[in-house]
């Protein structure tokens, strides 16, 4: 069995992808409400964050780590209303 030496790489890779799609899941879902959000928008809007947080593993990489908690971070700042 031969081990990618890349590992940490296609961890990365894979993680920044993930990213985007959150990112544009959130743009789909929520920018034309901008701030008329209901009850079940900011409960979804939650699930989602927590889904994430809790089935993306990074590891015990301090740099997948980062980049997961920064666009958890840059979303909260989008929607501030949601959260």
């Amino acid at each position: 069995m031969k081990v990618s030496v890349r590992h940490h790489e296609i961890l990365e890779e894979s993680l920044k992808e993930e990213l985007v799609w959150i990112k544009e899941e959130f743009n789909i879902l929520f920018k034309f409400k901008k701030e008329n959000f209901t009850k079940k928008d900011k409960e979804i809007a939650n699930a989602i964050l927590d889904y994430m947080l809790e089935h993306t593993y990074v590891y015990d990489n301090i740099i997948l780590n980062n980049l997961l908690f920064e666009a958890m971070e840059n979303i909260e700042k989008m929607y501030p209303e949601l959260f």
